[in-house]
């Protein structure tokens, strides 16, 4: 999804439980192609109680919508065009 809407959409990962340095090696032996950020702090931002959880943010820095729980790849794409 972020190599798809690459240029339109920005994608950052929010790792759990990892240390700071796990998340540094799940990025690089994945090849994942979007910075990673280290949670609580993200998620106290955002004011997310439950992960996993799908945050989408608009381009004024608010939460446009929120999906508690898993998501799937359709779910997500149509999350992304109710936005853009």
């Amino acid at each position: 999804m972020a190599e798809e809407y690459e240029g339109r959409v920005a994608f950052v990962g929010v790792s759990n439980h990892d240390t700071v340095a796990d998340g540094k090696g799940y990025v690089d032996s994945l090849d994942v192609p979007y910075p990673m950020a280290h949670a609580p702090e993200v998620w106290e931002q955002y004011g997310v109680p439950y992960q996993p959880a799908t945050v989408v943010i608009s381009s004024a820095g608010e939460i446009a919508t929120r999906v508690e729980g898993p998501i799937t790849l359709e779910g997500l794409q149509q999350v992304i065009e109710q936005q853009l």
